[in-house]
């Protein structure tokens, strides 16, 4: 009998030291909730970011809570002080807070760490057709509307309109939402973001406003590009907006979703895995998550977190030595 007991006792041994691990290992992850910073309510962004908050609610039964916040710039320094679980970022501003160039002035900001991509960026502009403006190189003198402070247009338009040597009268930094109105009060010249396809507000605007929509010759993104090697040319399609009959083109940037260092290797695998598993409910929240895949992650100009270099070695993605921390 005693032997029978023993003999049950070994066999159960390896159940309960199985489940007492997995227990003590998600005690470490964030289950009494997560937050995910995007950017102003109304962007992209905040609309974006549904997605992998619902992957964290549904998928992992971590309640996620999406944060406004003043977009990139602003999350790369939460998501690295820790004041934030995760952070939409573009590759850019995530590039120059890790190396200290740019926007960050000399402070190094290596506590994060990449996951998955998103989609690819496009910079695009649009201005009221009755204005006569046809291109960023006629913004010399015009009020323009860059989007509010720490977000990619704010930090990235400026430099752009200076690359096509024009000078505006003023920059106006505020919410999509607040310059769409400026615009229609005729208290603006054009207002500009960096986001996904389509933009929703140039979508509703051309419903009840005859607009022009504007991208980034190509003469300024080469040069551009040559002094800002994260970005990339793209082409916006024809039939993108009502208001757009021919191909256009711009600059683009992708963009990434990070979190800080010391977040668990294995939570940020399985959640790395349930986002690409789950990839139709991220299209249902916004169609750009079509570019949501494994091999995308490859743009990417910062160090993956190990979760989720985990994950691509198992679906076979090979990650180059300065991607890996």
């Amino acid at each position: 009998m005693r032997k029978f007991v023993f003999f049950l006792l070994v066999l159960c041994l390896p159940v309960f030291i199985s489940t007492t691990g997995t227990a003590q290992t998600k005690k470490d992850w964030p289950t009494k909730g997560a937050t995910i910073g995007a950017a102003p309510i109304g962007g992209v962004y905040y609309v974006w970011a549904g997605g992998p908050a619902k992957v964290l609610g549904e998928k992992l039964g971590i309640p996620a809570s999406v944060e406004s916040t003043g977009g990139p710039v602003h999350n790369v320094q939460l998501v690295n002080a820790k004041e934030l679980h995760f952070g939409m970022v573009t590759a850019a501003p995530a590039y120059e807070g890790w190396n200290g160039t740019g926007w960050a002035k000399g402070k190094k900001y290596q506590n994060i760490r990449a996951i998955f991509p998103m989609y690819t960026t496009y910079f695009q502009m649009y201005v009221m057709k009755k204005s006569g403006i046809k291109s960023i190189k006629d913004f010399n003198g015009k009020s323009i509307g860059t989007g509010p402070v720490g977000g990619t247009p704010a930090t990235y338009w400026p430099m752009i309109i200076a690359e096509a040597g024009v000078k505006p009268k003023r920059i106006v930094n505020a919410s999509s939402s607040d310059l769409d109105n400026q615009m229609k009060d005729g208290l603006l010249d054009a207002s500009g973001q960096a986001v996904g396809l389509p933009w929703g507000l140039i979508s509703a605007t051309e419903t009840t406003h005859e607009i022009v929509v504007l991208g980034v010759e190509d003469d300024i993104a080469t040069s551009f590009i040559k002094k800002h090697p994260d970005f990339a040319k793209g082409i916006i399609p024809k039939g993108t907006y009502k208001s757009l009959q021919s191909d256009l083109p711009t600059l683009t940037v992708w963009n990434f979703m990070v979190t800080y260092k010391d977040m668990p290797d294995d939570f940020i695998y399985a959640f790395t895995k349930e986002i690409f598993k789950n990839k139709p409910l991220l299209v249902s929240v916004h169609k750009s998550a079509q570019e949501v895949e494994p091999k995308n992650i490859l743009y990417c100009p910062i160090p993956l977190h190990p979760g989720a270099i985990k994950y691509y070695e198992e679906v076979g993605i090979k990650i180059p030595k300065e991607m890996r921390p």
